[in-house]
């Protein structure tokens, strides 16, 4: 009876707005500016190994992190006759970390950005992303864009796509950003070399010409300025809660060994791991005629994690990949949209459907709890044969809720002791310090 009394007076509401004939139109203006600025690095080398760092400092501005991207020109540079072509998530196997820091403390910082990316796109992205993503080295099934003429090619990144910190925390900032990414050792992850019948010795090499910052500034309007100031006299913190994905690799699997227990970490009191996705990797890594954001199964039969004494899941799953018996991995993959939250669009869908999912083997499970105590995760493996080949490897990632402090508590007070109102109506000044 309840449930038919709101739904009359929702009704009811909706069509009584429709004879409002002469309502005001609402507009959204408390936004009076944003565009994008460009920032270079002080280092203009981008060989490998080299670290490229970005400082934003300026005063009495707020930045869209969230919708900042970085763009990467460059140009493949191919020795014989050999195909060349990009690797998937290229842009991402480009550095071997990224650290994002606000106002000199460290806030996120990515190992292995080509894997995690590659990782978060095929469990978080569905088609209309991974077309969007096409710019940014990402859009699969197709492999990355490059120019027939002269083999150049042109990125434009979102950070969001390498820093999971903006995913989930969609907010402005100001005060000192600070953006440091490190070239990997060498450059085979980011091509395929496929050889010619009768032919060896291809080798291909990317150079970078350029790399930029696309960081988006948002001016509120005076209204909102002030209030936002307001509340930054009260010195009340701004916590900026977000999902950290942390990577955790085992490099080889024991040869021969048909089980694996892997004691993966033991977090602090101040993490709480939501999620555990667990896959496998076969010489694909630095190798230049593999594309490494593929995945395989390793005939596998269950997966389970063992969380301060309780096993999740509670029974063990019966996966048979040589029979197409992997149902419930695959509902495990395509199921985590759901549970991911903010950062998953759970309504269009996984990006791999049942057969695409075992032919790019990706083997992925997703694990939800709320313990708020030490927590000791340790990965449980079994297979219906031995691990083949041993050259396997075994990558856990483990997302935890992450709690930082942002800047504007800190770096705010200190900027705007210029700004002053002038009302000219009452004849009153307004100085906020």
């Amino acid at each position: 009876m309840y449930k038919r009394k709101r739904t009359e007076e929702k009704a009811h509401t909706h069509t009584s707005s429709i004879f409002d004939l002469y309502q005001s139109p609402t507009f959204d203006e408390s936004i009076r500016k944003s565009e994008y600025r460009s920032y270079t690095p002080f280092i203009k080398s981008f060989n490998c190994n080299d670290s490229v760092e970005f400082n934003v400092n300026q005063v009495d501005s707020f930045f869209a992190m969230f919708a900042s991207r970085i763009a990467i020109k460059g140009k493949l540079e191919v020795t014989g006759k050999g195909d060349v072509t990009l690797a998937p998530n290229f842009g991402g196997f480009l550095f071997d970390s990224c650290t994002y820091s606000e106002s000199a403390r460290e806030v996120e910082t990515v190992r292995d950005p080509g894997i995690v990316s590659a990782i978060r796109a095929y469990t978080c992205y569905n088609k209309d992303d991974a077309n969007h993503m096409s710019i940014a080295g990402w859009n699969y099934p197709s492999a990355p864009i490059l120019s027939a003429h002269d083999k150049s090619f042109s990125l434009l990144m979102p950070l969001k796509h390498i820093f999971n910190i903006f995913n989930d925390y969609p907010m402005i900032t100001c005060g000192r950003q600070t953006f440091r990414f490190v070239r990997a050792r060498n450059d085979n992850d980011c091509v395929i070399i496929k050889e010619k019948v009768g032919e060896t010795g291809t080798t291909a090499k990317i150079v970078i010409e350029s790399i930029e910052l696309k960081i988006k500034h948002i001016y509120p309007n005076d209204d909102v300025k002030q209030q936002l100031l307001k509340s930054i006299q009260t010195d009340k913190p701004i916590l900026i809660p977000f999902r950290k994905w942390d990577l955790n690799e085992l490099p080889t699997i024991t040869a021969g060994a048909r089980r694996e227990i892997w004691a993966v970490k033991t977090s602090t009191a101040i993490e709480r791991p939501r999620f555990i996705i667990v896959c496998f990797q076969t010489d694909k890594r630095d190798a230049v005629e593999a594309d490494p954001t593929l995945f395989d199964h390793v005939n596998t039969a269950s997966i389970r994690v063992s969380l301060n004494g309780e096993y999740y899941p509670n029974e063990r799953m019966q996966l048979d990949f040589a029979n197409s018996h992997f149902a419930e991995a695959h509902f495990n993959y395509s199921d985590f949209q759901a549970m991911g939250g903010a950062m998953c669009d759970a309504m269009c869908g996984a990006l791999l459907w049942t057969y695409t999912y075992t032919n790019k083997n990706l083997d992925e499970i997703a694990y939800q709890n709320h313990l708020s105590k030490k927590d000791e995760a340790r990965t449980e493996k079994e297979s219906y044969n031995s691990f083949l080949p041993s050259t396997s490897s075994l990558f856990c990632y483990v997302s935890s809720i992450q709690l930082s402090m942002s800047s504007l508590y800190y770096k705010t007070k200190l900027i705007v002791h210029n700004f002053t109102l002038f009302n000219l109506k009452s004849k009153k000044g307004y100085c906020y310090k």
